[in-house]
């Protein structure tokens, strides 16, 4: 059995801020002022029919006007594309150039993209990190859907 997690001091929270950032929205059900109980904010795109419900992402470029040109990941361009060896080797490439750049990571430990099962155009993403200040493996499992639906 592992030992529990220590429990970030103000300190610990006011020095990993500017490396952690805030890349995703967050809304929060209970009373202001507690970190716990977040879930992610949700924006809605286009859809067959309705519309869909999703987490917005960040193209590689599009936060530039804020200072940060380099941010962001380009394997949605890779939607439409096929399937293959090709493309999922793309889809690694991209996320393994993104996660570089990312401040808030430490090292990558793996990274695999492979055909997901009984699904012909989507891909599963597997990563292993390490973040900073933190020793303990992050394991991370993602569905991207090539044909630009969701996953």
């Amino acid at each position: 059995m592992s030992p529990a997690p220590r429990r970030r001091t103000a300190a610990d929270l006011q020095r990993l801020w500017p490396k952690l950032g805030h890349d995703l929205g967050l809304t929060f059900a209970g009373p202001a002022g507690g970190f716990d109980g977040g879930d992610l904010r949700r924006t809605t795109r286009p859809g067959p029919g309705l519309p869909v419900i999703d987490v917005a992402v960040t193209g590689e470029g599009e936060l530039a006007a804020l200072g940060h040109p380099e941010y962001g990941s380009r394997h949605h361009e890779l939607i439409g594309e096929p399937n293959t060896e090709r493309t999922r080797n793309l889809v690694k490439l991209y996320v393994l150039a993104a996660l570089r750049r990312e401040a808030r990571v430490q090292d990558v430990l793996q990274c695999t993209v492979s055909s997901a099962d009984h699904q012909r155009d989507v891909v599963r993403i597997v990563l292993t990190v390490r973040l900073v200040d933190d020793d303990r493996p992050l394991d991370v499992v993602l569905p991207f859907d090539l044909a630009g639906g969701p996953a």
